[in-house]
């Protein structure tokens, strides 16, 4: 869990400062820019409904997509492997002793976001399990930045069939 917490961080980090040098009309590393209207996530099946331009690309780890974009930083969106419960998560949360925690129960799943403070700074994360057809999915981000994780946490609550 810790090691695939900071593999995520720092390739989050070079997403974000990739996603946010880019100029407008910029297709960037290979993944396609998004169109009007929700992002589709193709290897899921799934919607999303992210603000700004977004870079799509495949997942770190698991079956999904990372999505870049200056509004969001990084943020990734997967099938969940091992489907966990709200208790659960907030258990492993307690190892980067968390404050500012808020966890909602969904009527399809959960949402829990906390902050600490590391060598690097402040960070943010963000996880949320959605069971959309049969499937438990989870949609996550760790990052510096408050306001670019709150964004991530309204687009995760607004995952979909797509």
């Amino acid at each position: 869990m810790i090691r695939a917490s900071i593999l995520f961080i720092a390739l989050a980090s070079l997403a974000t400062t990739t996603a946010c040098g880019k100029k407008d009309g910029d297709k960037g590393g290979g993944g396609a820019a998004k169109a009007a209207g929700p992002t589709k996530l193709p290897a899921l099946n799934l919607a999303i409904e992210v603000p700004g331009d977004v870079e799509l690309g495949d997942a770190v780890m698991g079956k999904g997509h990372m999505l870049t974009g200056a509004d969001i930083g990084a943020m990734q969106v997967e099938i969940a492997e091992k489907p966990q419960t709200l208790d659960e998560a907030k258990s492993d949360a307690d190892m980067y002793s968390p404050k500012n925690v808020k966890a909602d129960k969904l009527a399809d799943g959960w949402a829990l976001s906390f902050d600490n403070t590391g060598g690097a700074g402040a960070n943010y994360f963000v996880e949320v399990r959605r069971d959309i057809d049969g499937k438990t999915y989870k949609c996550t981000t760790t990052q510096g930045d408050k306001d670019r994780a709150a964004t991530v946490l309204a687009a995760c609550k607004t995952l979909k069939k797509g």
